[in-house]
């Protein structure tokens, strides 16, 4: 890359570019050009000592400056030249922290993983949450030392290369000039303490296998896919660090006569041609047992009643409820004997025509409708 090349055309960014965007389009550009992202490239240390070089003077106030007025000879000399490449994420963690590509070195000692476990609930005990005790297989503190993993009666001593803080300084020189950083322990790994004595029961690591149970609260309205989060009950860290947490999966099994739909509930009753002619009492299945409904006469297949607030809870708010739509299903007969087919005739030719019309207008009707609008 030639010295002389303009360093905001290095960085692709326009001479009014405010220092967010310096720093964005250097990480851009150091996250493509970084010699470990390009080991096959031998031009990509060059690249990268070039856009660090760009970087350096725009970076800083009083060298932009000097370089907006005068151009390079405003700042020969000024950058410094001295890159240490290290690895891509301690270079870019000197600029903008640890962490940037989703790793970076955790400080100190490490927390516990979070664990997860399945159970399966019928729609009511949704509807009305439940308490259940849950067997769980988790990697738990050692027992024979308490989770330190020294074997008792020692116990872990402090660090003398940290000072038990578990974090030692390490100064680099970057673009910047040198900058100062703290590393996790080499010595401790970041523990701060040292296990002069292993446990002989977990050779040191501070933890095992064990099978738990936890009891575990189900709010009320909780659907499949959604799950529950037990705070500590999760895997054992390293010694001195908390444990993970522990996730409920959920999943409610489907029930043979209610579908739920969000927070509603849909039923259907199925009912005879001469129930839907000439009206009937029927029991429509809800969450608490049974609704008893009376139809009056004409009840048309597909029709509907709402029972409102028969639906199932919101999971945040209990005493918000959805709905049960009850759906109606007229039954036709297929074959008649000859006393009903006479029967049926007798009953078509006492019934006007006038008595079939729906005040809501039909299927086709309400079709038409749309057409015309």
């Amino acid at each position: 890359m030639s010295a002389q090349q303009d360093f905001y055309d290095v960085l692709g960014v326009a001479r009014n570019a405010s220092d967010d965007d310096i720093k964005k389009a250097f990480r851009n550009l150091a996250r493509q050009h970084h010699p470990d992202v390009n080991p096959d490239d031998p031009a990509a240390a060059e690249r990268f000592r070039g856009i660090a070089e760009a970087y350096e003077i725009l970076a800083n106030p009083d060298t932009r400056a000097r370089y907006d007025r005068y151009g390079h000879a405003g700042v020969s000399g000024a950058a410094t030249g001295n890159v240490d490449f290290g690895d891509l994420g301690d270079i870019l963690g000197m600029f903008f922290g640890d962490g940037m590509f989703g790793g970076g070195r955790a400080r100190g000692p490490r927390g516990g993983q979070d664990a997860a476990v399945g159970i399966t609930l019928t729609l009511r005990e949704a509807a009305v949450g439940v308490q259940r005790d849950l067997d769980v297989e988790i990697i738990g503190d050692c027992e024979r030392c308490g989770g330190s993993g020294a074997e008792p009666p020692t116990r872990p001593v402090g660090c003398e290369t940290c000072g038990g803080i578990g974090e030692v300084r390490q100064v680099s020189n970057t673009p910047l000039g040198q900058i100062m950083r703290q590393l996790p322990c080499p010595t401790c790994r970041g523990r701060g303490a040292i296990v002069e004595t292993p446990c002989t029961a977990c050779k040191g690591r501070g933890s095992q296998p064990e099978r738990r149970t936890v009891s575990v609260g189900i709010p009320a309205g909780i659907d499949s896919g959604q799950q529950v989060r037990v705070t500590g009950q999760g895997h054992a860290g390293d010694p001195g660090a908390p444990p993970g947490d522990l996730y409920v999966q959920v999943q409610v099994e489907d029930d043979p006569a209610l579908i739920r739909d969000g927070l509603d509930l849909h039923v259907r009753v199925d009912l005879t041609v001469t129930q839907a002619l000439l009206g009937a009492t029927v029991h429509v299945p809800t969450l608490e047992g049974t609704e008893t409904l009376v139809l009056q006469t004409g009840t048309q297949p597909g029709e509907r009643k709402t029972l409102r607030g028969k639906g199932m809870p919101m999971i945040s708010n209990a005493k918000r409820r959805g709905d049960l739509h009850v759906i109606f299903a007229v039954h036709v007969p297929h074959t008649l004997d000859p006393q009903a087919r006479r029967l049926a005739e007798e009953l078509d030719k006492a019934i006007p025509a006038e008595a079939y019309t729906s005040e809501g207008g039909g299927l086709f009707d309400r079709l038409r409708g749309r057409t015309r609008g």
